[in-house]
């Protein structure tokens, strides 16, 4: 211990001496650890497992349809029940029903996303209110009072954390619901609920009846989903003999709760981007090596001195890697500083899309010890080699001590500086790729024509409840006073009421012709709208009409289709007039439209049909509004005319257009601005070791240059040499660095959803970034070349 503190004084005292190359180096390290780090903690808090005991135990339930798992809830009343009594692999098993609803009284009316579970839920995440009780088993029963369970964050904004709370009133969808309880801090079950209240399951329901349902289950101790999937399988193929009406083709599957949110595949793909960000943690280790290596031979003659006077090769080897474990250890704290700075903004960029409860991005001590390996392997990998070179010098003792210490003599980089040097140039082509997948990719979906005024545009949800929505006679009469008020409010432009915004996706929507046979692969966007929809876009029909107030309820059921959905499934026939079944319900064809954003920016499929929302039933309805001036502005004036048609309806997520369309694009962009930084930083470095080594053949060869300049040879001659060296390395390395980089974007290709292999520009605009910033790299040891008189090279 005493020889290890003696030797990381020694360092220090020799950073201190040579500050210039401890900087470069302490740069380089902390730059490879600190973006390293930075994707590790991205990709750790978004894969947390959930945040209760034995969290590997809670899977979910799926009901599969000939091999077709469902996304969403897919499990009826009579399926759970009947697994609840018959599966022994669990210790229980629960349901739940994500929903959103409105809460009024007293404070501004708002939207807050809910659950209904069963009673049992609580008990089997193991979990307690932090005040008042949970839901139990009696505010199910038929009959019961209406009683709703809060969590922490909507106990602290609405009512100021009030403790009086538990036992009051709150209105859910207009009808009051009692207190019995706050939940503790953090927690979101399911997904990211605020309320919970008591679901109900019927007992006596039929096979195929009921609302639909998501259920979970804890394993039991030594139980694996694997097993526990089998069971399940065979229960499905009992219910299938006994009922094959409503079960033949069903079966089962069992995963953890987590992938709901992030399916395994997803996860690989993800740390498939850590392993692809460590290129530059070894880009920054090959740099320092390098350096090391230069700093090395210009001390061979000291080295050899030590080993004259009697140090041991391991003791000179243990004073170099004192030296790469202090900078390391130095490093390990900037890269965490970087770290910690990269991890709030992608925190704060996607705080509105990465909502999952158990999602958390901060460094704990997982991120820490991570980071100390890469400081470890770190001190290792960029000091070992340099140390075991300088220690060779031993062998040759009588030829270092005579030399000059100008490297003549000494001990040289060679070829292992060369190699180290094309290592990174390869390493740095492999991450640009990713940068310029992900740059690319983010530049396309934001260069997108939205078709609508989207920044002039003001967007809002309205929770509109599901009954209302249901029941055609209460939408329509509410629509239409929701537009005639909003007409007649100053400061509210013209405003369109629609189910999907443009731009946001309007979902697959399987569909058939009654003229043709059902063709199952046909699927195509639904959108439900009022006419003042296509007003706002300044759209005409290219043929036949528009939608009217007049397509209503009474009215014959009538759709418009736009100009992709003409070109995919109607190109060979006249288009108006036909029939498309959309959910069992036939609707003529009344008109054609061009394209007007149905699906995202980054959507190919822009195909699509507009219905009437006072025929077709919308799953929610938001508000289009053409603004005067700011978007926002317009706010406090929509609320206000929403509020007097119905005070208990809340106005949500107010934002224009184009912030709307570009809200869960956030995550993506703030990657993208991510990965910029870690390839330019990773490019920077690897041109930083193809300076060096060039600065340090110039230096190392001046007494050549002299003679050479003292034999007739011209400037141009010394440009010629120190070129050919940095063409060389340079060429090696955009060579192994291109294949490296087609091998990455191949592999991203197939682990990540919606991520294309890089095409030919890409590659181009790799060779032309390396190339010109090599062009750069060369400059300053061309300069010194050039300027060299062979009087003055001789004398140095």
């Amino acid at each position: 211990m005493s020889h290890f503190l003696t030797d990381l004084a020694q360092s220090w005292r020799l950073m201190r001496r040579q500050p210039g190359l401890a900087f470069a180096a302490l740069v380089a390290l902390a730059m490879g650890i600190g973006f390293t780090t930075t994707m590790f903690s991205i990709v750790h808090g978004g894969t947390r497992g959930l945040p209760f005991d034995q969290p590997d135990e809670i899977v979910v339930l799926q009901e599969t349809d000939h091999g077709r798992a469902s996304n969403g809830p897919s499990v009826r009343p009579y399926t759970f029940l009947r697994w609840r009594e018959a599966l022994t692999s669990f210790d229980g098993l629960a349901a739940f029903r994500p929903d959103s609803v409105n809460v009024s009284g007293g404070a501004t009316p708002e939207r807050v996303p809910a659950a209904a579970v069963t009673p049992d839920t609580f008990a089997l995440l193991g979990v307690a209110a932090a005040r008042g009780r949970v839901i139990g088993p009696a505010d199910a029963a038929p009959g019961a009072p209406a009683v709703a369970l809060i969590g922490d964050a909507l106990w602290r904004s609405r009512y100021g954390a009030d403790p009086s709370a538990v036992g009051g009133t709150i209105r859910i969808n207009g009808v009051p619901h009692t207190i019995v309880g706050v939940m503790p801090a953090g927690f979101g079950f399911p997904i990211h609920a605020r309320l919970w209240t008591p679901l109900r399951v019927d007992p006596a329901a039929a096979p195929g009846d009921g609302d639909v349902l998501q259920v979970f289950g804890r394993l039991r101790d030594g139980m694996t989903a694997d097993r526990a999937a089998r069971e399940a399988s065979l229960e499905m193929r009992r219910l299938a003999a006994g009922l094959p009406d409503a079960y033949d083709g069903h079966d089962a599957a069992v995963i953890g709760f987590t992938e709901m949110e992030t399916p395994r595949e997803l996860a690989r793909g993800l740390y498939v981007l850590v392993v692809a960000v460590s290129l530059a943690f070894l880009v920054a280790c090959a740099n320092v090596a390098n350096l090391l290596l230069a700093r090395a031979a210009a001390r061979s003659r000291d080295t050899a001195l030590r080993s004259a006077l009697g140090a041991s090769r391991g003791r000179l080897i243990g004073q170099q890697l004192a030296e790469t474990l202090l900078l390391a250890g130095l490093a390990c704290v900037l890269g965490l500083v970087m770290a910690s700075a990269g991890l709030r903004f992608f925190a704060q960029a996607s705080s509105g899309i990465l909502e999952a409860f158990w999602v958390d991005f901060r460094i704990d001590a997982g991120v820490v010890a991570f980071a100390t390996a890469l400081g470890l392997l770190s001190a290792l990998a960029a000091g070992l080699v340099p140390a075991l070179r300088a220690t060779s010098a031993r062998s040759n003792l009588l030829v270092h001590l005579k030399g000059d210490g100008t490297g003549a003599t000494g001990l040289r980089i060679g070829r292992l500086g060369r190699a180290l040097v094309v290592v990174q140039l390869a390493l740095a082509c492999g991450l640009l790729v990713l940068t310029a997948t992900f740059v690319r990719a983010s530049a396309v979906i934001h260069a997108a024509d939205l078709v609508f005024p989207a920044k002039q545009i003001l967007t809002a949800d309205l929770g509109i409840p599901a009954g209302t929505i249901s029941d055609p006679a209460p939408r329509a009469r509410l629509l239409a006073d929701l537009r005639d008020t909003l007409a007649a409010t100053p400061g509210v432009g013209p405003t369109a009421f629609v189910s999907a915004l443009p731009g946001r996706g309007a979902g697959q929507w399987s569909l058939s012709f009654t003229d043709q046979p059902d063709d199952p692969s046909r699927y195509t966007g639904v959108v439900m709208v009022t006419p003042e929809f296509f007003d706002l876009a300044g759209a005409s029909p290219t043929r036949g009409r528009l939608l009217t107030w007049r397509d209503d309820g009474r009215a014959a059921l009538v759709a418009v289709v736009n100009e992709s959905f003409v070109r995919r499934f109607s190109s060979d026939r006249e288009v108006l007039g036909r029939q498309v079944v959309i959910g069992e319900r036939p609707f003529t064809i009344a008109g054609v439209v061009r394209d007007l954003r149905m699906q995202d920016p980054e959507d190919q499929d822009g195909s699509g049909i507009y219905l009437s929302m006072l025929q077709a039933r919308p799953f929610a309805v938001r508000t289009m509004t053409l603004a005067g001036g700011a978007p926002l502005d317009a706010v406090p004036a929509l609320r206000a005319a929403v509020a007097r048609v119905d005070p208990d309806l809340p106005v949500v997520q107010p934002a224009s257009l184009y912030d709307a369309i570009y809200a869960d694009k956030q995550v993506l962009d703030a990657v993208a601005a991510l990965f910029l930084a870690f390839g330019c930083g990773t490019v920077f470095l690897a041109l930083v070791g193809l300076f060096a080594l060039l600065s340090f053949t110039v230096t190392s060869r001046t007494r050549e240059f002299g003679v050479r300049l003292a034999l007739g040879a011209t400037g141009r001659d010394l440009v010629a040499i120190v070129i050919r060296r940095g063409a060389g390395e340079l060429a090696w390395g955009l060579g192994i660095g291109l294949v490296l980089a087609f091998a990455i974007s191949r592999m991203l290709g197939a682990v990540l959803e919606n991520v294309p292999p890089a095409g030919p520009s890409v590659f181009l605009a790799i060779v032309a970034t390396v190339g010109a910033g090599a062009a750069l790299a060369l400059w300053r040891p061309l300069r010194r070349a050039t300027a060299l008189s062979a009087t003055t090279a001789l004398r140095e």
